[in-house]
């Protein structure tokens, strides 16, 4: 300190100084860079946004900001509102902040800095226009340092008209907002965010590439149920009308020719070939008494040729009643794999000639019976490809080519209306073992992607719509 001056002097020397940098800090150009400043050094998107809606009251008097950010074409959410620590999206001011904006880009596009005023408004917006702002409001855009649109800030006020002055100081703010607010966006947003031409130009790729890949040909194909069935089995039915006392093998044994399958109740075939033979000794003594009565005699000749006819009967009953008492025991005709249900399900039923009880079937002559329900039909060819996927190895497939389909759908034993289709296994594959079931992918024509996603809905509409 200067000993030639008190310390009154110096303090009022002094004053004149203070009052200068007090005037310099309160002129609007340094409350900009103050408030620049602070938006510049914000944290993170929180303070950004506050900051953002709250420090320009320094410099300009309004009574609420809003900071919007531009959510497509035409359209922006409201992000940031001073005097409100959170926002709810459901609002109606807050939904009317961003359908006034969204209807005002339509008619002109918000790049500039405009005055928005209520006349210009359609009639639902002026009526909500008129409850919650007053007769005009500023709006500033706000850009990114390539000149992208990040959408803008709206600020209401209405005490006094604005200013040309106001209108510079927001604008010079405005870069500087936009400049943060880019820099505080994520990295990799930034990174993946295109440029609105080349966004464009991939959105048409896209397209492009969408329909080339449903142009693509791929064949149509169908998932059906499926069984292993033996190819050409031998029937093996039985032969006499007679009750079934027992079954000798399980359902899906090898057998040999020669073994016995199962077998009748012999009690009253046995019976009835005792019958038989005793009615044939019978008749050969009623001819023999017949011809000793028949020397001389005409009438007795006659009865002699009755008696002959009458044994002659008694022997094919005779015959008869061997036969079916030999076939009491039904072998196998074949050597092959045993094919029926339940053998309990037999065992004291009676039986007609003619009834087929089981079949025989080689293990080595398998085909692939394949149900297709009505609804999901496609038109298949003789030789189609055919993948079987057992239900006990479902990731591996066998593969089949389609022999036949039936022209007429039966009735399944789930009540599934369905075409039968009969695949033969291709020779390097091992035929399954029959009885087997799986589901059989079978593959027709090649048709565009697109019909092959839209078939089913199509083929729903039209039968919705009758087109």
């Amino acid at each position: 300190m200067n000993p030639h001056f008190s310390n009154d002097q110096t303090v009022e020397q002094a004053k004149p100084h203070m009052a200068d940098e007090t005037v310099t800090r309160d002129t609007p150009w340094a409350l900009l860079m103050g408030i620049e400043r602070e938006i510049r050094h914000a944290p993170d998107m929180v303070s950004f946004r506050f900051a953002v809606v709250s420090a320009p009251r320094r410099l300009i008097a309004y009574q609420q900001a809003f900071l919007v950010a531009r959510n497509g074409a035409n359209a922006f959410r409201a992000v940031s509102v001073s005097n409100v620590p959170t926002i709810d999206r459901n609002a109606p001011y807050i939904r009317f902040v961003e359908r006034m904006l969204k209807a005002q880009d339509k008619l002109q596009s918000l790049d500039k800095p405009t005055i928005l005023t209520v006349s210009g408004q359609g009639n639902n917006l002026q009526e909500d226009w008129q409850e919650f702002w007053p007769e005009a409001v500023l709006w500033q855009p706000l850009k990114a340092p390539d000149g992208r649109s990040l959408g803008g800030m709206v600020f209401v006020r209405s005490t006094a008209a604005w200013q040309e002055a106001e209108l510079i100081l927001l604008d010079q703010l405005a870069d500087t907002i936009g400049h943060a607010w880019e820099a505080l966006l994520k990295p990799a947003t930034r990174l993946h965010r295109p440029h609105p031409r080349l966004r464009k130009y991939l959105g048409c790729a896209a397209v492009i590439a969408i329909l080339a890949v449903l142009a693509v040909p791929v064949h149509q194909s169908v998932i059906a149920p499926a069984d292993v069935i033996a190819h050409d089995p031998v029937p093996v039915s039985a032969p006499i009308n007679a009750v079934i006392r027992d079954v000798n093998v399980r359902p899906n044994a090898e057998v040999k020719a020669g073994d016995v399958l199962f077998s009748f109740e012999d009690a009253e075939l046995r019976a009835n070939y005792e019958v038989a033979l005793r009615s044939v000794d019978e008749a050969e003594a009623e001819l023999r008494r017949a011809a000793q009565q028949a020397f001389g005699d005409a009438k007795g000749r006659a009865e002699v040729a009755l008696r002959q006819a009458r044994l002659a009967l008694r022997k094919e009953q005779a015959q008869y009643a061997a036969y079916q008492l030999s076939q009491v025991d039904v072998k196998a005709p074949i050597d092959g794999v045993a094919v029926f249900g339940d053998p309990n399900r037999w065992r004291g039923r009676p039986v007609s000639t003619g009834e087929q009880v089981m079949s025989l079937a080689r293990a080595d002559q398998a085909e692939l019976a394949i149900f297709i329900p009505v609804s999901d039909a496609i038109n298949l060819e003789p030789g189609a490809e055919v993948r079987l996927f057992l239900d006990v190895d479902p990731l591996h497939s066998i593969a089949a080519s389609l022999e036949l389909s039936s022209y007429q759908p039966i009735k399944t034993a789930d009540g599934v209306l369905a075409y039968r289709a009969i695949a033969r296994f291709d020779e390097a594959e091992t035929p399954p073992r029959i009885g087997l079931k799986g589901s059989a992918k079978v593959l027709g024509d090649k048709v565009p992607l697109a019909l092959f996603l839209l078939r089913r809905p199509l083929v729903a509409l039209r039968q919705k719509i009758g087109l």
